[in-house]
């Protein structure tokens, strides 16, 4: 019997426990001042990573189309970085 009562005591404290994390928890986040940011300020950010994203794509097409600009190993991650299937390592 003393087994039971020495569960059931460990089960109420660690529920108390639980609880009073949840509860401290939640006054956390109702305090936070501010509302965060507007869905066009989250459009316009993606938009710009997405404009930077091509334009270095880009660069970097121009760099390895350039003949013996990037040789060896940097030639290899830049055209697997790409995309590329296959790489030139002596162009």
């Amino acid at each position: 019997m003393s087994m039971e009562l020495t569960t059931a005591a460990l089960l109420m404290a660690f529920a108390l426990l639980c609880a009073g994390w949840l509860a401290r928890s939640r006054g956390a986040v109702t305090s936070m001042p501010g509302t965060g940011p507007d869905i066009e300020e989250w459009r316009s950010a993606a938009l710009r990573h997405f404009q930077e994203h091509r334009e270095l794509e880009r660069t970097v097409a121009d760099v390895l189309s350039t003949p013996g600009a990037v040789r060896g190993p940097a030639r290899t991650e830049l055209f697997v970085a790409l995309g590329a299937r296959r790489v030139d390592l002596y162009a």
